[in-house]
């Protein structure tokens, strides 16, 4: 037997009664459980192992597909179950989280850095500053962190509006060579300066910023695009999550 938090990132019915659900574990990664008779009525684990919960689950010891045994609600995230809007956000983080994790890995810091954020979500904190802080803390720990804020043509810092190159992984000015015939993404020069404050300083900070729809969407694409070209399967549209929704 083995005891561990999860928190469950989806669920599959088979069968009559059983259910198959992912789980993200900060021992155990991401895990596949099965959890049988959970959908009768009976069922002692029902309402211990639904989408966003937190429960602390016992499982057996089968290497591919342990069963749940027992389960014991810690935390059901009930703000974020109970609005439409804050739920796709939810989903949002967790269908990165899923694509990310690798199975039987530890990853402790990435764990308690998903639940920071559906925790801030289900205090009804501003989105924005919740994702964007999130995208640029999972690229640090994925080793993805962008360091090197000067033009990869010129060699100079960026000072003003900027090309993000995908391909190199690199600014450039707008006015240098680096840019021509690359695919480019075109940054404001405060886009530029928030993806740079994401990489050194504490959440406080970035929740303080006020900073519009257009900056937010340009640093989000740069995180994406990071993190998802990381794992091989880029998303299929980079403005379509809608940080500036509550």
């Amino acid at each position: 037997m083995q005891k561990t938090l999860g928190l469950v990132l989806k669920k599959q019915n088979i069968g009559e009664t059983d259910r198959i659900v992912t789980i993200f574990s900060p021992s155990l990664g991401k895990k596949r459980v099965i959890a049988r008779a959970v959908r009768k009525t009976t069922s002692k684990l029902a309402g211990h192992l639904d989408t966003f919960m937190v429960s602390q689950i016992m499982l057996t010891d089968h290497p591919d597909l342990p069963k749940v045994t027992s389960a014991q609600l810690i935390e059901p995230f009930e703000a974020i179950r109970g609005s439409l809007v804050s739920l796709e956000h939810a989903f949002a983080i967790t269908k990165i989280i899923e694509r990310v994790i690798v199975e039987d890995v530890s990853q402790q810091s990435i764990f308690q850095l998903t639940l920071d954020a559906l925790s801030r979500m289900n205090d009804g904190q501003k989105w924005s500053a919740v994702w964007l802080y999130f995208l640029g803390t999972l690229t640090n720990r994925l080793g993805l962190a962008l360091n090197d804020f000067n033009c990869l043509s010129c060699g100079q810092k960026i000072a003003g509006p900027a090309w993000w190159l995908p391909g190199e992984r690199r600014f450039a000015c707008r006015g240098c060579a680096a840019a021509k015939g690359e695919e480019k993404i075109p940054l404001e020069f405060n886009s530029v300066k928030l993806l740079r404050l994401l990489q050194s300083q504490p959440y406080p900070a970035v929740l303080t910023i006020n900073f519009g729809e257009t900056i937010g969407r340009q640093v989000e694409e740069v995180l994406l695009r990071e993190i998802t070209e990381w794992f091989n399967k880029p998303w299929l549209s980079y403005s379509s999550l809608a940080i500036n929704k509550s």
